[in-house]
């Protein structure tokens, strides 16, 4: 057979390789069928290849039927391993599940930015641990406008460079500084008002007594 079609095409027909190629998938997709045939001595000869007839209306077998039932039912598995998956992960929760205890002025504020109830009660949390520091819990305007600006000098940062590895400790860092210039604004006013005395603390060590004059940044003298 390979012979003819080169001598057909006068020798421009296709190699062996690719005819035994060939005659190899045909075989495996049943177009035909392959016997070898024997000579009266018993050597091989050359082989027989008979095509297949394909059934034309007859149903097909039972276990074509069943594929699109397997399909259906491995969507069904994966379907049901996805909503699994879902109820096993913890939904992130928005701003409306921010406790109570924040300010709504700052969670108004921060979730314009992250929309995330714990997020925002992390950031909040910086804000009174350093509120309680410098005693101001009861002042809350004052210190949710300090917050606020703490913030918005936080996202400016955030989106003109790349250096602020941990947004929250950079906030505090802010938020340090902000309420120590306020706290030494309120503690001037109130020394020019005449409600805190402007006098250096004396205290004695070890029977000798020491003089700081803390409202001025003075350094520490012993005095006597």
């Amino acid at each position: 057979m390979l012979k003819a079609i080169n001598d057909e095409y006068h020798d421009n027909g296709i190699s062996r390789s690719t005819f035994k190629r060939m005659i190899g998938k045909a075989k495996a997709v049943g177009i035909f069928t392959v016997y070898e045939t024997e000579r009266g001595n018993g050597s091989q000869s050359s082989n027989l290849y008979i095509f297949n007839r394909f059934p034309v209306n007859e149903p097909p077998e039972q276990k074509t039927m069943n594929h699109p039932i397997e399909t259906i039912n491995l969507l069904k598995t994966e379907k049901d391993q996805k909503i699994k998956k879902r109820k096993e992960e913890p939904s992130e929760l928005n701003h409306t599940f921010v406790s109570n205890r924040v300010p709504q002025e700052f969670v108004q504020f921060v979730r314009c930015f992250f929309d995330d109830a714990k997020l925002i009660e992390d950031y909040w949390h910086m804000v009174h641990i350093l509120a309680f520091d410098y005693k101001l819990l009861e002042e809350t305007d004052v210190v949710v406008g300090i917050a606020i600006e703490s913030f918005r000098q936080l996202i400016r940062k955030l989106k003109f460079t790349k250096a602020v590895r941990n947004p929250i400790a950079y906030f505090f860092g802010i938020l340090k500084k902000k309420f120590c210039r306020y706290y030494d604004e309120r503690l001037e006013e109130k020394r020019v008002e005449g409600i805190v005395e402007d006098e250096p603390i004396l205290y004695t060590i070890a029977g000798e007594t020491f003089e700081w004059d803390w409202l001025h940044g003075g350094s520490v003298k012993m005095v006597g």
